[in-house]
């Protein structure tokens, strides 16, 4: 069987929340088609008639469709990312910086539509990604949060710490287990259940000399 990929493929572009257009309509139809079949079962011919062009154009731009999924993450995680920054910012306490900033991570993360469908239909390639093999995954997200919390002590929010960088991978570790077993003895399905857990649980983490 020929290989699926052509040698038009290039190195696949760097990923942001915002993108030129057409890798923008490109990944559009991707998460799209993802959502509705899952990643295994989805072709490039499919992301490409579904995006308005051409099979080679989704190669050159993106690349394969592992590649492409990779960029549909990486775009997802980007927007997380800027979405906990802005509620970060408008946060006047470091509570409401924590409840907000946990909450609206592990909100975000359950109700992606990608990552639900691929735990729901493609659970054993699904779950290494989130686990064994989701090191660049919790590494974004720690450097992420710790970037968050330099802001929080240089606004005054946050007292001074030592090990930030520690701290900041406890509360990521703890947001990856509450995304990936969401149900266990204390309830945390709200939202409000979430930034409670968050402000009484993991603020003494990163703040345990606060005033």
């Amino acid at each position: 069987m020929p290989a699926e990929q052509p040698s038009t493929a290039v190195s696949p572009p760097a990923i942001s929340a915002t993108n030129p257009p057409e890798i923008e309509s490109i990944l559009d139809a991707a998460e799209a088609q993802f959502s509705e079949v899952g990643v295994r079962l989805t072709t490039v011919n499919d992301i490409a008639r579904r995006a308005g062009v051409g099979r080679v154009t989704v190669y050159r731009r993106i690349g394969s469709r592992d590649e492409i999924a990779q960029a549909v993450t990486a775009r997802s995680a980007a927007r997380l990312i800027d979405e906990v920054v802005a509620s970060a910012e408008a946060a006047g306490t470091i509570d409401e910086l924590v409840g907000d900033v946990f909450a609206t991570t592990v909100t975000r993360m359950r109700e992606h539509p990608v990552w639900n469908r691929m735990l729901s239909l493609e659970t054993d390639s699904a779950l290494p990604r989130l686990t064994t093999e989701g090191g660049t995954l919790l590494t974004t997200a720690i450097h992420a949060a710790v970037a968050i919390l330099d802001d929080a002590v240089r606004s005054g929010l946050l007292p001074p710490v030592d090990d930030l960088v520690g701290r900041a991978e406890v509360v990521v570790r703890v947001a990856h287990s509450v995304v990936l077993t969401p149900q266990a003895l204390v309830p945390l399905q709200a939202r409000e259940d979430l930034a409670s857990f968050a402000r009484e649980r993991l603020l003494p983490i990163l703040a345990p000399h606060r005033a």
